[in-house]
């Protein structure tokens, strides 16, 4: 190799582990701890994603909010200031546990009408929409593997 290509070679790896290093040496910034703070509530909702495994869920966001005594959009403002979801419920006088009961009514009320579209759909029988609506009555998780009649 020539010294004309080592010398920007050895610079670019000296200049990368030093950037490198300077940004492992940061930590944990405040994106990172609001996508930890987006995991927890998606959690929290039931699911994947943002709000979620139920698809959308903004009337499970909504419901938090609504138990909190907060507008959605209040809520939304506290979450990305960095507020935690059990900081905001201290703060509002707010137990944990209505806001946890008002997410599984939620989600009861949005799997019901799931169900219920299904039903109406003819994507499912009677009897497995019953079934279905025994098993969140029992608290089973949404959505239930369930084979569906196909048409």
């Amino acid at each position: 190799m020539s010294k004309k290509l080592l010398i920007p070679l050895s610079l670019a790896l000296v200049l990368t582990l030093l950037v490198g290093g300077v940004a492992l040496a940061q930590g944990v910034g405040p994106k990172a701890e609001k996508a930890v703070q987006a995991t927890k509530i998606a959690k929290m909702v039931g699911g994947a994603g943002p709000l979620g495994g139920l698809g959308g869920n903004w009337e499970i966001f909504d419901a938090v909010a609504a138990a909190l005594k907060l507008t959605p959009a209040q809520l939304f403002e506290q979450l990305h200031s960095g507020k935690t979801l059990q900081e905001i419920a201290t703060a509002q006088g707010v137990e944990m546990q209505a806001v946890k009961d008002a997410v599984k009514a939620a989600r009861q009320t949005k799997a019901t009408a799931a169900i219920q579209k299904a039903l109406d759909k003819g994507k499912i029988t009677k009897e497995q929409a019953d079934w279905m609506r025994k098993g969140l009555d029992n608290g089973w998780r949404w959505p239930p593997k369930l084979p569906l009649k196909h048409r």
